[in-house]
């Protein structure tokens, strides 16, 4: 069952209660965050978990960069709602003889990327199991959310962060290739340490809809274009020209492709965003557009695609 079904299922048991909640509650299950209305706007809440084993790996990442990209995940989401990171919490899993010292390192990681966001970890809760993980709790405000469902025909995708480079950094690591020239470097750092688009998501003010790319471009355009009820199509060229340098490089030494790194990487954390066709924001690169229809498809000049893939830890990560 894939991820999208087994929220389906959430959805239906537990939108009834939710339900009590009223006008109050602007939005629910299956968005980038919920939305809860409040003095002067709304209240923006999502939760991300990084779990050893299934987005980490102890081999190629220190305690400190867990800590770090637990929180910079997690903000990705606010930055798709256009909102202002006010303060998160953090739910620890530790392992038995997981030490004071290594907790500290986690911990410094956390402290790190909350100064770079301006996010304060204010609480959260500590339990003992047997694999590392940091759920961690963002909590935002926006005066006007934006959600996935409101993409519409004739708006212009816009691509705000860069894509594939850190499915390249892990490629390079798993393969003990990591050490190299600055290409790598930028690659293995873009994995490891990932910041959010949050100065972007805080600028998307007239734009129609919005979601955090975190589990490949191709994946992620896919749920956009399924909530907004609409086609989304991406332009081969517009997105060969917005690829990085180092990414076309590095995909050549690790053989791969670099469209196809930057379609089904994940980890990226960049933002794509539906906007009427006057609409600018400093920062973004136009990569497509939205029709009348279903799907995400790539636009070659010459025909259409329809594009699957990217990551879903319930249905065996990359298609």
């Amino acid at each position: 069952m894939a991820e999208a079904d087994l929220i389906g299922v959430l959805r239906a048991a537990l939108g009834p209660a939710a339900s009590a909640l009223g006008s109050r509650l602007s939005l629910g299950i299956g968005d980038d965050a919920a939305c809860l209305e409040w003095v002067g706007g709304e209240l923006v809440v999502s939760v991300d978990a990084q779990v050893q084993g299934s987005h980490f790996d102890l081999r190629w990442l220190s305690l400190q960069d867990v800590g770090y990209r637990s929180l910079q995940a997690a903000a990705s989401d606010l930055a798709a709602m256009a909102a202002e990171p006010v303060a998160a919490v953090a739910q620890l899993t530790l392992p038995r003889g997981f030490t004071r010292r290594r907790l500290a390192a986690l911990a410094a990681g956390q402290a790190r990327a909350s100064e770079e966001l301006g996010c304060p970890v204010i609480g959260g809760n500590l339990s003992r199991g047997g694999e590392l993980s940091v759920v961690t709790t963002v909590i935002g405000r926006a005066r006007r959310p934006l959600r996935r469902a409101g993409a519409r025909p004739g708006d212009r995708l816009w691509l705000f962060g860069e894509v594939g480079l850190a499915r390249a950094g892990l490629l390079l690591l798993s393969r003990g290739l990591a050490r190299g020239d600055h290409a790598a470097r930028l690659a293995v750092a873009a994995w490891r340490c990932p910041r959010a688009q949050l100065e972007a998501g805080l600028a998307l003010r007239g734009a129609h809809a919005a979601i955090d790319v975190s589990d490949g471009l191709a994946g992620d355009a896919g749920q956009l274009a399924a909530q907004s009820g609409v086609r989304l199509v991406l332009s081969r060229a517009a997105l060969q020209g917005a690829l990085p340098g180092a990414l076309t490089r590095l995909a050549a030494r690790l053989g791969e492709s670099a469209l196809d790194l930057a379609l089904t990487g994940g980890e990226d954390y960049a933002l794509l965003v539906a906007a009427p066709p006057k609409w600018r924001a400093p920062g973004g690169q136009e990569v497509g557009r939205v029709e009348a229809g279903a799907g995400a498809w790539l636009d070659d000049g010459a025909r259409q695609r329809r594009l699957s893939g990217g990551f879903d830890p319930f249905v065996g990560a990359r298609e």
